[in-house]
């Protein structure tokens, strides 16, 4: 069966869980119950349309009663499990379980007639944080080992013959290597499935008498084996132009001395080439070996080129492949920047690369040890002031006026800023309905905190009823002469809305933001808008705080819980997130409307929002408009906000609340194919990647492993 729970929350001393789940077929009906130590407990369920379920497995909406909320008495400190599952014949033949324990939940806000929680991951952390690394090596090394290459694939690679079958030239560097991790290296690349390759290896130590016998030994055994010895170190990045020199094939590949390939590595680069014969570079997946090679561990799953996210860390690192005549434009490896002379030459690449590649594969294995910077960023200090003037260097070249950093938070990763040109008006768009206390707070926090004063703020009001409401509007207008009230007439339409808004606008920019929003950044202004004057970036979205302190939105990830759903929602605003990605600027495939900001001549461009998205995912189709464009939609980590997330709306909670949520689901899935792009892992978010869960974000998803072991057999 399938199961996902969507949302949860407390309520008037009930515990409410939202989601979806369904059976292999479309004829079997998903049951729930919940139980306790003291057994089976009474509840409350109620069924909802859910279409998009049905279309996404049955390719059919009008078989659609898949949603599900589950209205549960709460009591503190009291362990419950909801269980859906599938019978057939009086037995049980597909469950999920969901442990419901309120003693792990905290409040996220002081409301009295809703309390929304989360998982408090602080708990426990520091006691557990060894073992649970332990588990997850372990599992990670059992999924890899059944992901990766068998003998009868690499046998058929190695008989493929593709158009396109270039020379490929592997530049290794060799100085003071220990003897194991070089036969190793060497081993691996020998080993490969694709065969038409050189490996071009520099010797800048030649008193090493133990890895000169063994460079001897190599070139012996195989004319693909090429050995350089210099006379004498030339440095990092002098010693891979020694070795760049001999090269004779029209791609060029590198790879550390210490470090190894997996057998296919070479032949999934050709195949990458021969479906897009336009790419320039390449780079994959890759993972850490331990000092004696017989573990597998912390392994990075990557998003597909993503030039903010590499602006603010060299993500793409191994292995990296490069046709050759491009180096030839770009120049070779720079001696100032030895340390970082690879996230140097990578900026340079992209600059002028037709296009970059991704292979979603684990493909290179990094040598962690002592003094490795595998083993950590801090162990080459150096570096990190090398990869700041390489950032430079890059921005100087696209003459981009930046403003760089290194990050406080986490070693060798850098945080972006770019300078305002002009002082172009940004129109702040903000629909209202009552709920003053919050419009309050939000507005105060705009002219009491934002150091960017050229805005203008258009309270959208939508039928509110309170008195003090309309009070508060003649006096804030009063206060500030920069503060217009326009009134939308008919019911609650987000879309809508921001659209009559946009067209009463008088900025150049556009600031969509929810009343229930409270600034913490003081630059947020001048930062989103730093971005948004790129010309290459279409929208901008900036990081979004629950009232304690963990994060809401992070960006918007394509394909999540059915359609989309923010990423790293519940982790503390101070966690880095999976190799850092949640306090890093990058670019993403959407981000909230609850604060986004796009120029008001794209946003008349591409038709505004489409105001058949009433309430949900009209930002999320907003922004998929805008990058079928080719522009960006970037997430700025670096500067933040409070989110009181949905409390003028409320939640999904009631029949015709699930109807039109339905409604909207199939809309957006009917328009951009998510649902059918995702089946057979065929993942649609071009910043994710497919060895990721989509269920737990940014975490190994190790069942694929299952699949894969069925497909062998």
């Amino acid at each position: 069966m399938r199961f996902c729970a969507d949302a949860a929350y407390i309520k008037n001393e009930k515990l409410f869980v939202i989601g979806w789940a369904t059976g292999e077929v479309n004829t079997q009906v998903v049951q729930f119950k919940v139980t306790s130590k003291a057994g089976e407990e009474t509840f409350r369920l109620s069924r909802g349309s859910r279409p998009d379920i049905g279309y996404a497995f049955f390719r059919d909406p009008s078989v659609d009663q898949f949603g599900f909320l589950a209205e549960i008495p709460y009591e503190k400190k009291r362990t419950l499990t909801l269980e859906a599952y599938v019978e057939e014949n009086g037995r049980v033949i597909g469950s999920h379980k969901m442990l419901l324990n309120p003693t792990l939940l905290k409040l996220r806000n002081a409301a009295k007639s809703t309390k929304a929680w989360l998982l408090d991951r602080e708990k426990g952390a520091k006691r557990l944080a060894k073992k649970a690394l332990k588990i997850e090596s372990v599992r990670y090394k059992n999924w890899f080992l059944t992901m990766r290459a068998t003998e009868e694939e690499l046998t058929a690679q190695r008989a493929t013959r593709f158009p396109i079958m270039p020379k490929i030239s592997i530049l290794v560097p060799v100085f003071r290597t220990p003897v194991p991790f070089l036969r190793e290296m060497i081993e691996s690349v020998l080993s490969q499935s694709y065969g038409n390759f050189e490996l071009c290896i520099v010797n800048a130590d030649p008193s090493k008498e133990e890895v000169n016998a063994v460079l001897d030994a190599y070139v012996r055994q195989d004319a693909r084996v090429r050995v350089k010895t210099l006379a004498e170190n030339a440095g990092i990045s002098g010693n891979t132009n020694e070795a760049y020199a001999m090269a004779q094939g029209e791609y060029i590949a590198l790879l550390d001395h210490d470090d190894t390939l997996e057998p296919d590595a070479l032949f999934e680069y050709v195949k990458e080439l021969n479906a897009h014969p336009e790419t320039d570079v390449f780079y994959s997946d890759e993972d850490k070996i331990t000092e004696k090679s017989n573990d597998y561990f912390f392994p990075y799953f990557k998003s597909d080129f993503n030039i903010d996210l590499l602006r603010g860390n060299n993500y793409m690192c191994h292995f990296l492949a490069v046709k050759k005549q491009l180096i030839e434009t770009v120049g070779t490896w720079d001696p100032e920047y030895d340390g970082a002379q690879d996230y140097d030459m990578i900026l340079r690449l992209v600059e002028k690369a037709e296009r970059v590649a991704h292979v979603k594969r684990v493909l290179y294995h990094w040598r962690s040890y002592d003094n490795s910077t595998a083993q950590s960023q801090n162990n080459k200090d150096y570096a990190k002031d090398a990869g700041l003037n390489a950032l430079k260097a890059h921005f100087e070249r696209l003459q981009l006026s930046a403003v760089i950093r290194k990050s406080p938070v986490v070693a060798g990763w850098y945080e972006t800023s770019y300078e305002v040109t002009g002082e172009p008006l940004i129109s702040i768009l903000i629909p209202n309905k009552d709920h003053t206390e919050d419009l309050k707070t939000c507005l105060d926090s705009l002219f009491e905190k934002c150091t960017y004063r050229h805005f203008e703020v258009l309270i959208l009001e939508n039928n509110s009823t309170e008195e003090k409401t309309f009070a508060y509007y003649e006096e804030v207008q009063k206060a500030h002469e920069n503060v217009r009230v326009l009134t939308w007439h008919d019911r609650f339409n987000f879309s809508a809305i921001n659209n009559f808004g946009a067209k009463e606008a008088r900025g150049e920019y556009l600031l969509l933001l929810n009343n229930d929003v409270e600034v913490i950044s003081e630059n947020l202004l001048e930062h989103m808008l730093g971005f948004a004057q790129r010309q290459d970036v279409g929208i901008v979205g900036v990081k979004l705080l629950y009232p304690d302190d963990t994060v809401q939105h992070a960006g918007v990830l394509v394909g999540a819980g059915g359609l989309a759903s923010h990423m790293f929602k519940g982790i503390p605003d101070n966690d880095p997130g999976y190799f850092a990605r949640a306090i890093t600027t990058q670019d993403v495939s959407c981000v909230t409307a609850a604060c986004m900001m796009v120029s008001k001549e794209l946003y008349e461009e591409v038709g505004g929002m489409d105001e058949r998205f009433q309430v949900a995912f009209n930002d999320v189709d907003f922004c998929l408009k805008v990058r079928q464009k080719g522009l960006l939609i970037v997430y700025d980590a670096n500067v933040k906000l409070y989110h009181y997330e949905s409390k003028s709306r409320g939640m999904e909670d009631t029949p015709e609340k699930f109807e039109r949520a339905g409604s909207e689901v199939a809309l957006l899935n009917e328009r951009w194919n998510i649902q059918a792009a995702k089946k057979e892992g065929a993942f649609t978010d071009p910043y994710y990647n497919p060895n990721l869960s989509y269920l737990v974000f940014f975490q190994p998803d190790y069942t694929l492993a299952d699949a894969r072991k069925k497909q062998k057999k």
